[in-house]
C-alpha cells in the first residue's frame, strides 16, 4: 500500500535524524568540535567581525575591543582577566571578535542550526578537527596569534559552560576557515533539510536540548516555555 504524504514526510524526517545520529557517532572522538548554523549556503566558517571584508580594518577591531574592556569594567572586573578572557567575554556579548563559537557537544551544534534565523533554508551542522590549543602564557595577545587555534575559555558565564563552549580564533578574521591541504583540520558537515528542522528541534527537546538548558538563565527559561506553548508540547495536564 502507498504511503500517504504525511507519512513519506515522517519517514524522511525519522531517516534524516538517524543518518545524523550517525554522522555524530563518525565524529565520536573528542578532538572533533561542532558548530551548527541556519543557512547551509551562506553561512560560511568567517568571524563576525570579518564577515564584510570591505568593512573590515584590523585598526578598528583593536578599537572596539579597547573600547569594550574599558567600558566593561562597570560590570566586570575585568582587570583580572587576560585578554583572551575579555575576547570570549566580548564575544558571548555581541561584541564583533575574530573568534567563531563552537561546542564539543553535537547535539547543542544541532540546536543552534535548527532554531537559528532564518528558518526557511537548510541548515548545517560542521564538524572540525580541532586546531591545537593556543598557549596564553606563550601567546598572551589574540591579536598576534599566526595560524588558526583552538581557545579553551574559564567559566566566565554560565551559557559557556552549559553549552561545552569553545572557540577558534583567525588571525584573518575575513578569510573563511576551510581545508586547504592535508595539514589543515578536516572540516565535515551535515546539512538539515528545512523541512526537516522542526523535527530535529522536537527530537532535541526529548533528549534536554532546549533553551533552558543551552542558555542556562531566565532567558532560556522562557524561551523554552514560549516553544511548548506554541508547538504545545507538554503544557497539558502533565507539564514540565
Amino acid at each position: 500500500m502507498a504511503l500517504t504524504q504525511s507519512a513519506l514526510l515522517l519517514r524522511e524526517r525519522r531517516e534524516a535524524w538517524t543518518a545524523f545520529l550517525a554522522f555524530v557517532d563518525m565524529h565520536r572522538q573528542d578532538h572533533w568540535i561542532f558548530r551548527g548554523v541556519a543557512d547551509a549556503a551562506t553561512h560560511r566558517l568567517v568571524p563576525k567581525v570579518g564577515r564584510e571584508p570591505v568593512a573590515y580594518a584590523e585598526e578598528k577591531e583593536l578599537a572596539i575591543f579597547r573600547n569594550f574592556k574599558r567600558r566593561a569594567h562597570q560590570f566586570v572586573g575585568v582587570s583580572v582577566l587576560t585578554d583572551w578572557d575579555v575576547l570570549a567575554l566580548g564575544q558571548h556579548h555581541g561584541l564583533p571578535t575574530r573568534l567563531l563559537d563552537w561546542t564539543t557537544n553535537p547535539l547543542v551544534g544541532a540546536y543552534f542550526a535548527v532554531t537559528s534565523h532564518p528558518k526557511s533554508t537548510t541548515a548545517r551542522v560542521y564538524a572540525a578537527q580541532a586546531p591545537r590549543l593556543v598557549d596564553i602564557a606563550t601567546e598572551p595577545d589574540p591579536f598576534l596569534v599566526q595560524r588558526v587555534r583552538t581557545f579553551v575559555p574559564p567559566a566566565v558565564t554560565p551559557r559557556i559552560v552549559a553549552q561545552r563552549g569553545l572557540f577558534t580564533i583567525h588571525p584573518d578574521p575575513t578569510r573563511p576557515w576551510v581545508r586547504r591541504s592535508s595539514s589543515i583540520a578536516r572540516i565535515d558537515h551535515f546539512d538539515i533539510d528545512a523541512a526537516f528542522r522542526q523535527y530535529f528541534e522536537r527530537k532535541l527537546f526529548q533528549l534536554a536540548i532546549e533553551s533552558s538548558a543551552v542558555e542556562a538563565d531566565l532567558d532560556g527559561i522562557g524561551g523554552t516555555l514560549a516553544w511548548q506553548f506554541t508547538n504545545g508540547v507538554a503544557v497539558g495536564a502533565f507539564n514540565y
